[in-house]
């Protein structure tokens, strides 16, 4: 009779598929991945749900024929965004405007157009005036900024862009010089003149990006019992009394919850870009994100944008997990690593940015900050080293690469030094 004995890589390799087993059978993970994945089907399916526009002779659309009668609309003010051509529709805004025929005088508001010229001619123009607007005076009034830009600003469009972009950066007391030169540089990257589009599948994947909070923290519940519940159920005895309980089953337990957060993410982030895209259209990946707002300090595509996006979401779940590992082998039950969990992911969204540089520079580096979406590109948020500068998601990956390599470890070294009692 001949034994046949198992190779280490062998060995490690049946392990992780034994924990993997273990983790996918219970019931706890069914429930919870599940739950997770269809209310990701939902939050990302929601916007085309409650999608409503106007056509323009004010009757309502909704679903389907709103989405497609808006493509209609872009169609018409797709194309490069020349300073001539922007020139042009400012003149255009400023004629209309000028005619009092053209407004309602008593309604005031952010609409004073009569309805024929607001569903006839604003509505869709709204988001393409919007941008043009803002980049004049940089305070969010979108195209009720046009009336009071002159015939010779609205010529040089791009110049102005450039001029207020550089007193921005200029006038923020918050950033260093070596940020602002880092800034300045920046801006220079991007292309001009701006390509525009329809890109709303994209800006919408982006506007409700943060719901994958919810799949983050689905697969920290499943992941909590990995340690703590070996310690609940008594088990730990056993898994460290054994030849590799100490060494290759404890990886073989980091190895396989990394694999089974790594499956589980990448179907909610699948489906999480795929359903905005294919409900509202693929087009526009390849448009800069300068038409979303012309004071972006990157040069990206909203396709671009929207991939780092998934990578920074995809670091935050393996950091999150980690600490989730690293509680479970410090915590006797899960129920007290689940606490830490929830503090950790919703706690920063009850609180605020603010002046302090300080704290601006915490808050956005917070789990549920991190992946807000595509308006952290609107940022100008950098960290100095003296050395170097990062900007924002470099700063992630460092912090978060950083924060699964250090509580793997002690997640490792935790299980294995722990005393059965």
């Amino acid at each position: 009779m001949t034994v046949k004995l198992q190779s280490g890589g062998d060995l490690m390799a049946e392990l992780i598929r034994a924990e993997l087993k273990k983790i996918c059978r219970r019931k706890l993970t069914i429930i919870v991945t599940s739950v997770c994945f269809l209310l990701t089907v939902l939050f990302f399916l929601l916007p085309f749900i409650q999608y409503v526009t106007w056509d323009v002779n004010g009757n309502r659309l909704s679903g389907s024929d709103a989405v497609s009668y808006r493509q209609e609309r872009y169609n018409e003010l797709s194309g490069a965004l020349t300073e001539e051509r922007i020139e042009s529709d400012i003149q255009e805004y400023q004629d209309i405007y000028s005619d009092p025929e053209n407004l309602i005088t008593e309604r005031g508001g952010e609409i004073p157009f009569t309805d024929e010229i607001y569903y006839g001619w604003l509505a869709q123009r709204t988001s393409y005036l919007n941008m043009i607007g803002n980049t004049y005076e940089h305070n969010e009034m979108g195209y009720l900024n046009i009336p009071s830009v002159s015939g010779e600003d609205a010529s040089r469009f791009y110049e102005v862009r450039n001029e207020n972009v550089t007193a921005y950066i200029e006038s923020n007391s918050n950033l260093s010089n070596s940020e602002k030169e880092y800034w300045t540089d920046k801006n220079s990257q991007i292309t001009e003149p701006y390509e525009y589009g329809y890109p709303m599948g994209w800006s919408i994947f982006g506007d409700t990006f943060q719901m994958l909070v919810i799949c983050i923290l689905g697969i920290c519940i499943a992941a909590a019992p990995v340690f703590a519940g070996e310690y609940q159920s008594g088990a730990d005895s056993v898994i460290l009394s054994t030849r590799f309980g100490k060494s290759k089953l404890v990886w073989a337990k980091l190895i396989s919850v990394g694999l089974f957060g790594t499956v589980v993410f990448a179907v909610n982030a699948t489906a999480a870009l795929l359903l905005p895209l294919i409900t509202f259209g693929f087009r526009g990946g390849d448009l800069p994100l300068q038409i979303m707002d012309s004071f972006c300090p990157y040069s990206l595509t909203f396709s671009q944008a929207s991939f780092i996006l998934i990578g920074i979401a995809y670091l935050v779940m393996l950091a999150l997990l980690s600490v989730t590992l690293l509680c479970s082998a410090k915590m006797k039950t899960p129920f007290g690593v689940l606490v830490v969990d929830v503090v950790l992911i919703f706690l920063p969204l009850f609180l605020q940015p603010s002046s302090n540089d300080l704290w601006q520079h915490i808050f956005y580096l917070l789990p549920s900050s991190v992946i807000q979406g595509l308006s952290l590109f609107k940022l100008y948020l950098s960290y100095d080293f003296g050395f170097t500068v990062l900007n924002l998601f470099s700063m992630t990956v460092l912090i978060y690469a950083a924060a699964i390599l250090l509580c793997v470890l002690f997640a490792q070294r935790g299980f294995k030094k722990h005393q059965v009692k």
